[in-house]
């Protein structure tokens, strides 16, 4: 007989031990996060750059539901569910842009335009003059999704129950005011396929220890993690910064392309990671901003946007294009080499064994908060 999975990851944290491996592999498990802390909160979808001009649609899954991003006549990202108000057929299966402004569902011609409003029905009425009336076009637009877009990345939250999410983001946004989000400009944006649970990513992208064995070519070696420090910014907001960079050295990494410009000296020398829960990453340069938005799929498939940024239109010249390419190259690599770990490790440590891993206290404890905030979150919405 099948044990209940909840009361594993429950027996689990009041012995203070790790997520149980069946957090990482289970259906229901899956199926309970999904429902919860994916939809009750504000989860990110996908960056500004997937939808970059006026027209571009970019549909997504998460938690079980198809959405259709897409950038309107006034320069202004939407979320809508993918789901015609017909027979709710999808509008849109892969990224594409919009014909005239219109967005034509496959299954009976039913457009809309890039604000939802149904704009035509063909013989709606039966009859050739049968066109929906203004009051109909109203009534069958598509259904809208509460969103908010912050440093290009897009939120939305699926309950509608949320707090604002100005008050939700204010910590981190105060935190990197001085990486001004105005001087951000698009250098990438690329779509992976992880086969691995989503929150193993997580918690890699918080895991500084190891950086120097698994990206030997950032840094150099421990020397310049020795002063790395763990941040919890909110109860959703967790990260690390690096004061020296990746290196002892920093003028082993510095870069011709330009820094944000309202940054002090110590932060011209830092590298802050965070994750914003559940499923946001952004790690802030002093030249660079770099985003990964986890759309979990099933409990061992992730698909994630892989998306980088440059600072200020002085970036954009052509002098810098081998510089620009460089750090995109460089960006690549680092995000190939923990695709394959992550594809690896989902095949041991979702392994029930797996409980007995160890986290360190001198490396580990901003993943610890990750998994008791992930647990809590979980099994107060089992318990309701």
């Amino acid at each position: 007989m099948r044990s209940n999975p909840f009361e594993q990851i429950r027996c689990c944290y009041d012995d203070g031990e790790l997520l149980p491996g069946l957090a990482y592999r289970d259906d229901e498990v899956f199926a309970a996060e999904s429902e919860t802390i994916l939809r009750d909160g504000w989860t990110s979808v996908a960056c500004g750059q997937n939808v970059a001009r006026c027209g571009d649609l970019f549909p997504v899954r998460i938690a079980g539901q198809s959405l259709l991003i897409l950038r309107d006549d006034d320069d202004t990202i939407r979320v809508f569910y993918n789901l015609c108000r017909h027979r709710g057929a999808p509008l849109a299966d892969v990224q594409c842009s919009a014909r005239a402004g219109r967005i034509t569902c496959p299954y009976h011609a039913w457009s809309y335009g890039l604000d939802g409003e149904l704009l035509s029905a063909p013989h709606f009425h039966r009859e050739a003059s049968g066109a929906p009336s203004d009051a109909e076009r109203g009534e069958f637009a598509l259904l809208s999704i509460r969103t908010a877009v912050w440093r290009d990345i897009v939120f939305v939250n699926l309950s509608g129950n949320a707090p604002p999410f100005e008050a939700f983001i204010r910590p981190l946004d105060e935190r990197l005011a001085r990486w001004t989000p105005s001087e951000l400009r698009p250098l990438s944006s690329d779509e992976y396929e992880i086969r691995a649970n989503w929150k193993l990513t997580a918690e890699n992208f918080l895991d500084g220890y190891h950086l120097p064995i698994v990206h030997p070519q950032i840094g150099n070696g421990f020397g310049s993690l020795q002063d790395a420090e763990d941040l919890e910014i909110s109860d959703d907001i967790m990260g690390i910064v690096f004061p020296q960079f990746y290196a002892e050295d920093p003028e082993q990494v510095s870069s011709p392309l330009p820094d944000f410009p309202d940054l002090g000296e110590n932060d011209r020398h830092s590298v802050e990671a965070f994750v914003i829960f559940p499923n946001t990453l952004i790690l802030v340069e002093p030249d660079n901003q770099q985003v990964i938005v986890l759309r979990p799929q099933a409990p061992d498939l992730t698909i994630e946007t892989f998306a980088n940024y440059v600072v200020s239109d002085a970036s954009q010249s052509e002098e810098l294009a081998k510089d620009r390419d460089e750090l995109y190259q460089s960006a690549i690599e680092i995000n190939d080499q923990d695709a394959s770990l992550l594809a690896r490790l989902q095949m041991t440590r979702a392994m029930d064994v797996g409980v007995h891993t160890h986290l360190t206290q001198a490396w580990d404890q901003t993943n610890q908060r990750f998994q008791r905030l992930w647990g809590n979150r979980l099994l107060a919405s089992v318990d309701q």
